[in-house]
């Protein structure tokens, strides 16, 4: 049986660190120290409660999907991450959908992702 392990996004060198305070400061994610041989091509990886990671990949030509987005489970912390979105100035749009609360926005590199709480 299949389980999610970690999502890669690309990200331009110079939003690397704009895009770590976001997955740490409004995520919630915590820095992971990648193996050596990831760190020699500049991985960035990250790690949530449950084990799940989002990895960065420096990506100077990076262009953020229109469409294409990621999704997390936030349950439970819908209110704190909208505070936090709102306190960084990050806009964000929150709405329900199918039943499900949804909290959309970008991160600094553009790339898409969908809160569900």
């Amino acid at each position: 049986m299949p389980k999610f392990h970690h999502a890669n996004l690309g990200v331009p060198p110079e939003l690397a660190d704009a895009e770590g305070e976001f997955l740490v400061d409004i995520l919630g994610y915590r820095r992971l120290e990648p193996p050596p041989a990831a760190r020699r091509f500049g991985a960035l990886w990250f790690e949530a409660d449950d084990g799940t990671q989002i990895h960065l990949s420096l990506d100077p030509e990076h262009r953020a999907a229109e469409m294409a987005h990621t999704a997390i489970d936030i349950r439970g912390e819908c209110d704190a991450i909208e505070a936090r979105l709102g306190a960084a100035g990050v806009p964000f749009t929150a709405g329900e959908f199918d039943g499900q609360r949804l909290v959309n926005c970008k991160d600094p590199a553009g790339n898409g992702w969908e809160l569900r709480g």
